[in-house]
């Protein structure tokens, strides 16, 4: 039995300073000084050693010294190359205790996690409520051998965040638990991110605001007045200004990348200080690009994209070496169809991006979620397969990184599991030679069955051949407990429900979505054109209304499972009710945890439901008032009023504004997105005064 155990922080006073080392974060400066940084992130570790360890020994002393006392189990933390990956650790046990070293400091902070892993921790979403706690007991868990670990993904593994006001201090801490090291530059969270070992990445899609028509100059023009020829030539061959950000912008000015490079020096050296990778995507124009002959003799739409960021690479270089940018950063463009980009280049990538390792991020963002990744019998991943393929064979291979769409905004943070995709996927991504991975756009709150989606994802990106079986069995067995069997079943039917998301509701032109969108209300000459994995709109209809059959059972099964609960908690003895609640002592309220946890799953699943009927009646109404089939038309509408007064009752949190500060919460039905279609189809059926016509 361990009774007494000494965390070893290898710096001078740590036994009197490493709680305070270990919150000092916004004190350091973590490029230029990295002894410092060190010493933070290592007390930090040894910090989340000792409070776990405390709530997982029965009757055990937990201290955190400088040196290994002779008379304890100790736990040695220190940082050692060779290790391989970035992001490598090593656990090593010894005589009277275990060694935990990292190639950096994260990986120092991976290892400890791995520790407490061993020991039955687990964080499935970010706070109290997100973790499983060991039963307690008198002994620790120690490999019996050496434990070397690194990731496939050195290129980095987390999120896109989308919103300025986007952080959370709480989901770093559950990234780093979970090693995922990619996140936004935040103002607020910056410190603890450097404290946790994460790259900041910011920009995106910026050159819509810094290449707006509009833009007052200092001369009192405005851009679009000053540089026409700035933005790209249509296929026209006329330069509008209202139609300037339709075309991709001409990247053959020599005055336009000093132009943006200075933009951007002024960011990093400002706002950005911190972010150490700058997302550097052209404007969102669906295969529009520039048509004149300096242009077109680059090669394609990615060609010119790479002479661009090749251009703005040498640009940044020499601000480097004129002082005026005091830190390096990494630029990443992206292979994505909005930009044009998703093809490979056709000739090679610049030499100057390759010594600067910049990088390439695919975004597959109309995706098929109801086949893998790799299934040649798709046409929609086929496609996307084949450009990822091309890019990996180009010489010389530019570092490349995938984007996933999980929670897209499309998807309007619907209950949606993608358990056989990421278990598929991430493994073939990894076998193909990504070497990174982020994924547009994980939600603060509210995750529901999504922890599943975020956990799994998490562990696949650092281990893919993870076995997924048994992660799902710890999954399910510890965080829902004694209804793990029911709610296994409520997960199988929601993501066999939502199999099909990205034909109903990805940007796609043909998503049923974007078809409802468009529609303005009055009777249809011809049906619907949506995707073809759809055999007709009868089938789309017939697919609706069996997923949400699907849903309505998931609903029940969960509906069973919180009964269940309500009727175990009765039988347990309650917390007297003068007893002082904290976040810290959670071992008395764990009752509590299942039936917050069901709740939570069942308040996304009702949205889910409900946008899900509604967005198949309202096909199905669509289809019947084209057919004039006025009964079947009056019904399916008589269902889409009742779901969407229904969708009106509630709200969705929380949205965020991409360029400004602030956050929204929308209600149900604009969350569903087909709010402006049926006041168009009101309006038209107002008009007729019935469903004919």
């Amino acid at each position: 039995m361990i009774t007494r155990i000494s965390i070893t922080v290898p710096f001078a006073d740590a036994k009197l300073r490493a709680g305070l080392w270990a919150g000092e974060e916004r004190q350091i400066d973590f490029r230029r000084e990295p002894e410092r940084g060190a010493r933070c992130t290592l007390a930090f570790a040894a910090v989340e050693l000792k409070e776990h360890l405390l709530r997982t020994l029965e009757d055990a002393e937990v201290l955190i010294d400088e040196r290994p006392p002779a008379d304890a189990f100790h736990v040695e933390l220190g940082l050692e190359a060779g290790l391989g990956a970035a992001d490598g650790f090593r656990l090593e046990p010894s005589v009277r205790g275990l060694r935990i070293y990292g190639q950096s400091r994260a990986g120092l902070l991976y290892g400890a996690y791995e520790f407490l892993r061993m020991q039955g921790w687990r964080w499935y979403a970010p706070g109290l409520l997100g973790e499983t706690v060991p039963v307690r007991r008198r002994e620790l868990v120690l490999p019996r051998q050496t434990v070397v670990s690194g990731s496939l993904m050195p290129l980095g593994r987390g999120f896109d965040f989308e919103g300025v006001s986007k952080e959370s201090a709480e989901l770093l801490l559950w990234m780093a638990r979970n090693r995922l090291n990619l996140c936004g530059c935040r103002l607020n969270t910056t410190a603890l991110a450097r404290k946790l070992g994460m790259t900041l990445c910011a920009v995106g899609h910026i050159f819509e605001a810094m290449l707006a028509p509009d833009r007052p100059l200092p001369s009192g023009r405005t851009l679009w007045e000053e540089h026409p020829d700035w933005y790209g030539l249509p296929a026209s061959g006329r330069y509008r200004k209202d139609e300037a950000l339709n075309t991709q912008f001409c990247v053959c000015r020599p005055e336009l990348v000093r132009f943006v490079a200075d933009e951007l020096v002024a960011l990093l050296m400002g706002d950005l200080r911190e972010a150490d990778r700058l997302a550097i995507w052209g404007f969102d124009t669906w295969g529009s690009t520039c048509c004149c002959p300096a242009c077109r003799a680059l090669g394609n739409s990615t060609d010119r994209a790479l002479h661009f960021l090749s251009q703005l690479r040498h640009a940044l270089a020499q601000e480097r070496t004129a002082g005026r940018l005091d830190h390096e950063v990494t630029l990443t463009t992206n292979g994505y169809e909005g930009n044009d980009t998703l093809q490979p280049p056709a000739g090679a990538t610049p030499q100057n991006l390759i010594e600067a390792g910049d990088l390439c991020t695919f975004y597959p963002i109309n995706r098929c979620y109801r086949h893998d990744f790799a299934d040649a019998q798709c046409p929609t991943n086929t496609r996307y397969r084949q450009a990822l393929e091309g890019r990996l064979r180009a010489q010389p291979v530019q570092p490349l990184r995938i984007g996933e769409y999980y929670n897209v905004s499309k998807f309007e943070d619907l209950p949606l599991l993608f358990t056989t995709r990421i278990a598929h996927d991430i493994p073939f991504y990894v076998g193909l030679g990504v070497r990174g991975i982020t994924y547009m756009h994980v939600p603060l709150v509210n995750w529901a069955m999504r922890a599943l989606t975020q956990s799994l994802y998490a562990q696949l990106a650092w281990d893919p051949r993870t076995d997924v079986a048994e992660f799902l069995r710890e999954y399910f067995h510890g965080y829902y407990g004694p209804h793990a069997p029911v709610m296994r079943q409520v997960y199988e039917r929601i993501e066999k429900a939502w199999q099909m998301i990205s034909q109903w509701r990805s940007w796609a032109v043909d998503s049923v979505l974007s078809r409802l969108m468009m529609w303005d209300g009055r009777r249809p000459p011809a049906p619907l054109a949506i995707d073809a994995h759809f055999s007709s709109v009868a089938d789309a209809i017939a697919q609706g209304r069996d997923a949400v059959r699907l849903l309505e059972e998931a609903m029940i099964l969960l509906r069973q499972a919180q009964a269940g609960e309500r009727a175990r908690t009765a039988a347990e003895p309650s917390v007297p009710p003068n007893r002082a609640l904290n976040p810290e002592a959670v071992e008395f309220v764990r009752a509590s945890v299942y039936t917050t946890r069901l709740g939570e799953d069942r308040r996304l699943l009702r949205y889910g439901l409900d946008v899900m009927r509604l967005t198949s009646e309202l096909l199905a109404y669509h289809e019947a008032f084209r057919c004039g089939a006025k009964r079947e038309a009056e019904a399916a509408w008589q269902e889409v009023e009742s779901v969407a007064d229904a969708l009106d009752n509630y709200y969705i949190p929380l949205g965020y504004d991409g360029k400004e500060a602030g956050v929204r919460s929308k209600d149900g039905l604009t969350r569903s997105q087909l709010r402006a279609t049926l006041e168009r189809c009101r309006q038209a059926r107002r008009e007729l005064g019935a469903v004919g016509g």
